[in-house]
């Protein structure tokens, strides 16, 4: 179940790994289905001015995501900052968040130890 909290602040790379996750796991994919689509003829990629279709469309695909990622990140994250920083000043920021539960790691220690016994 989610939980409210309250923060005064979100550190800078919080903000940028939220942002990297976000763009990266959503441009990437996006991406490689147009090149998909350029290997079938359709002119959906573009660098340099020209359209590259088939393979040369399709193996760039993914790179193209990847720039478009870190651009974004890198440009929408610092203005994020910024603009969470002047929220700061005046007033807490209230998230809603979901607790992970956490891990024994007493018992994965003890089991991978266990593991490497009965392999030897």
């Amino acid at each position: 179940m989610f939980e409210q909290i309250k923060i005064q602040r979100l550190s800078m790379s919080s903000i940028y790994k939220l942002l990297a996750v976000g763009t990266t796991f959503s441009l990437v994919p996006f991406s490689t289905l147009m090149g998909v689509l350029s290997l079938f003829g359709a002119q959906t990629i573009t660098w340099d001015g020209k359209h590259l279709i088939g393979y040369d469309g399709l193996i760039a695909s993914p790179f193209i995501g990847l720039f478009l990622s870190a651009f974004i990140t890198l440009f929408m994250g610092t203005m994020c900052c910024i603009g969470l920083w002047l929220y700061s000043l005046w007033r807490p920021l209230s998230l809603k968040v979901e607790a992970v539960d956490n891990l024994d790691i007493d018992k994965l220690i003890r089991e991978s130890e266990e593991a490497m016994t009965t392999r030897d």
